[in-house]
């Protein structure tokens, strides 16, 4: 016997985008997500998953600045928006949308090269969602870094204090801009030890990675390294020549 959630709407929409996620053609895919926004209008992730497949940027940032207004006024009507809910959104089933959408803007300006606009995105995000779900604090780390904001992210980084890539590479980056060598060389030992594979991204010994599901990475496998240097080219291509200097001196354990 089907339960009411099982046949209701909303069900439906989800099982449909689910399989629109695994459609064989972009055609199909638009189908059954137009098919699920039919029959759920208000399934904001079915819209992101559109907006994802538009190749018009200004079509693409006009529809997702559109939904992510609406989606807005919904939660602010629900009461969503009152300080018992500000910092979990992630946490709460019909905000966490919400806050997906804010965080594919943040990408898009962040690759559009509209830095402090990311940034302001960002700390959106963490203050409606203060545990960090989704990993803002690594783009904001890569945002500040394009800035040289030195004093702001070693406060963030105090905050967030993780061994990892997406936190270590900016800081990385920030010193090598700065020309501050012995730091800079400081965090590339960091880097190394935290992701044995990163020195191999650079000297074309790396193969491409299949140690996760596509979409997904693991902490110190190659999957990291071509995650981040697919994600973070905006703060990639303001270091052109960043390869002789992780290939010189570089010191693997």
């Amino acid at each position: 016997m089907k339960t009411d959630y099982e046949i209701s709407p909303k069900a439906q929409a989800f099982d449909l985008l689910e399989t629109a996620e695994y459609a064989k053609t972009k055609k199909e895919a638009l189908r059954l997500s137009n098919k699920a926004l039919k029959i759920y209008p208000d399934f904001l992730d079915a819209t992101l998953f559109q907006i994802r497949m538009e190749e018009n940027p200004l079509k693409r940032d006009k529809l997702l600045n559109d939904s992510i207004e609406k989606e807005k006024n919904k939660l602010t009507k629900e009461g969503y928006f009152e300080k018992d809910y500000i910092g979990i959104f992630y946490g709460v089933f019909e905000t966490r949308p919400y806050i997906r959408a804010l965080y594919l803007k943040a990408s898009y300006l962040a690759n559009e090269g509209k830095i402090k606009q990311a940034l302001s995105v960002c700390d959106e995000i963490l203050r409606l969602n203060e545990n960090d779900n989704t990993g803002t604090r690594f783009l904001k780390m890569a945002l500040l870094a394009c800035l040289e904001e030195e004093s702001e992210m070693l406060k963030f980084y105090k905050k967030y204090p993780e061994e990892s890539l997406e936190m270590l590479f900016p800081l990385f980056v920030l010193y090598y801009k700065m020309g501050n060598d012995k730091k800079t060389k400081a965090y590339l030992n960091k880097i190394n030890k935290a992701n044995k594979y990163f020195i191999k991204y650079f000297n074309d010994t790396l193969e491409q990675a299949y140690d996760a599901p596509k979409g997904y990475y693991l902490l110190g496998k190659p999957s990291e390294i071509f995650m981040y240097f697919n994600n973070y080219e905006f703060l990639i291509n303001t270091i052109p020549s960043i390869d002789y200097y992780i290939l010189k001196y570089s010191k693997i354990s």
